[in-house]
């Protein structure tokens, strides 16, 4: 039997129904407007107390302003600081360009690796690269830099004076030095571009140290890989023990190289929801290295290095040496600024091969073989040899059985 609804009930319900819309409408508005207001109410807040700050600087401050530059790029500095992500930065336009140099071109300085004795409080050079300006002006390894710049080099001030012998600006430094008693003073020229891979083969097992992961470092281990294997290497160490530089980007351009084609990812970049990070996947697709491998790791592995030793882990079965690692696990991004500065962002979390449940952030990785050094982690790894050196000596012995 048809039943017919009167006009008046179809009016009712069409009002009801429009009643309803506007009423979620409206509460969904208020709520986005409420969290807006709070944005802003905060934001306001914030700029609010910049602009006390200022006023009372500009009618108190005893002294004159002379660098309204500096105090932008402070200001920067100490927003980004109150992030307390000790990976993000403010950096001002020479910082920025320094970084993004190091970055796509490497490292470049005189050519020499230093490092510092605690036990004798002498500021050693560990390696001089050949046909580099350090070993042109006559620098050897294990020689005692005394002064940089005319300043004298002591256990407070070495970080800070290590600085002055990279960069790539076309200058010379002073560099005074002692060896066998005798007192020299050189000044060889910056610019010279260190690798970032270095290898030498002892009988059957290779060995390559990894400083960082940058735009040519893939190239390098390849190529340090394959003059490996023609002079007989049969398996690999890789030590990544204090590499934290580079990125993600070109530390999964290495893992590439070396591992061989496989389903899936070898990491994806996620950001605070759980969502792929501006479609940051990362495959393994272009050549492998069939041969065994061990990765030297230790408390100052961190960043692109610890997704290395990871995925290498994971997917190539190297077995895993030393201490457990730093534990970031993020990727930052460089944002531009118009100050010519640049903001140095975390922005997502990395996820290794095996997903969520091989996240190593603010865990770390541990070792598979836990080995540490005899003599004290405090000590810098350049300064030992390879038979002080118990956490390589324990990777050769491994892969020499």
């Amino acid at each position: 039997m048809n039943k017919k609804v009167s006009l008046g009930i179809c009016v009712s319900l069409i009002i009801i129904a429009i009643t309803a819309t506007f009423a979620l409408t409206m509460v969904i508005s208020s709520r986005v407007y409420d969290g807006i207001i709070s944005g802003l109410s905060l934001r306001s807040i914030n700029y609010k107390s910049v602009e006390e700050i200022e006023n009372v600087v500009s009618n108190y401050f005893y002294g004159n302003i002379e660098n309204q530059n500096s105090l932008s790029a402070s200001l920067a500095e100490g927003y980004i600081k109150g992030l307390n992500d000790g990976n993000s930065r403010y950096l001002d336009s020479e910082e920025y360009a320094a970084y993004t140099a190091k970055l796509e071109g490497g490292i470049t300085g005189i050519g020499v690796e230093t490092a510092f004795d605690y036990r004798t409080g002498d500021f050693v050079i560990t390696h001089v690269y050949e046909n580099s300006p350090a070993e042109k002006a006559g620098l050897k390894e294990l020689d005692v830099i005394t002064a940089i710049a005319d300043v004298p080099v002591h256990r407070g001030n070495y970080a800070d004076l290590q600085e002055n012998l990279y960069g790539s600006r076309l200058s010379a430094v002073k560099v005074e030095y002692e060896r066998d008693g005798e007192t020299k003073v050189v000044e060889p020229m910056l610019g010279f571009r260190i690798p970032s891979v270095s290898s030498r083969a002892e009988s059957n097992v290779g060995y390559i140290k990894i400083k960082g992961f940058y735009k040519d470092t893939a190239s390098e281990f390849k190529e340090a890989a394959e003059k490996l294997s023609e002079q007989g290497a049969e398996s690999i160490i890789i030590d990544v023990r204090g590499t934290s530089e580079g990125s993600i980007d070109y530390a999964a351009q290495v893992i590439d190289v070396i591992v061989p084609t496989i389903q899936g990812n070898i990491a994806v970049l996620k950001d605070e929801n759980g969502n792929i990070y501006k479609d940051k996947i990362y495959t393994a697709e272009n050549s492998s290295i069939m041969m065994p491998f061990i990765v030297l790791i230790n408390e100052e592995t961190s960043g692109p290095a610890e997704l290395f030793a990871c995925d290498l882990r994971d997917i190539s079965q190297a077995q895993l040496v030393g201490t457990r690692t730093a534990g970031v696990g993020t990727t930052q991004e460089l944002f531009a600024l118009e100050d010519g500065g640049a903001v140095l962002l975390t922005v997502a979390l990395v996820e290794p091969k095996n997903g969520a449940d091989a996240v190593y952030h603010e865990k770390g990785i541990e070792p598979t073989v836990e080995v540490n050094l005899a003599t004290g982690n405090e000590i810098d790894i350049d300064l030992l040899t390879d038979e002080q050196d118990n956490q390589l000596r324990t990777a050769f012995n491994m892969l020499a059985a």
